[in-house]
């Protein structure tokens, strides 16, 4: 059987061996850009995937112009990437971002227009 591996998250996993810290972000960081930020503005689908599943908070963190993993994913029109982290952890459409505006709030938006 052969595996078909994802060269960022064989990547991800590297960085991880060399440094078990990698992912961590301190509790009391209200602001932080994550690599699942990174990975979310890239519209890297299965790589934030992975660092979603390994370490879900990011997923709640703003990084410092305000938005949140899934605020940059949508605004790069990355709706797969969306999808697939809300399906996965479906709490993260109610993540406020700047102004506090939450995906919850783009969807209705967009529903009334």
């Amino acid at each position: 059987m052969t595996i078909v591996q994802d060269p960022h998250i064989v990547a991800l996993y590297k960085k991880i061996h060399e440094n078990p810290e990698y992912l961590n972000v301190p509790r009391e960081m209200t602001f932080v850009e994550s690599p699942l930020h990174t990975a979310a503005s890239e519209g890297n689908t299965g790589l934030a995937l992975e660092i979603s599943r390994l370490k879900p908070s990011p997923g709640k963190k703003l990084n410092l112009s305000g938005p949140s993993p899934l605020h940059l994913a949508l605004g790069k029109g990355h709706t797969n990437t969306v999808r697939r982290l809300v399906k996965h952890d479906p709490e993260l459409i109610c993540v406020p971002g700047r102004e506090g505006i939450t995906l919850l709030h783009y969807a209705v938006e967009k529903k009334g227009h």
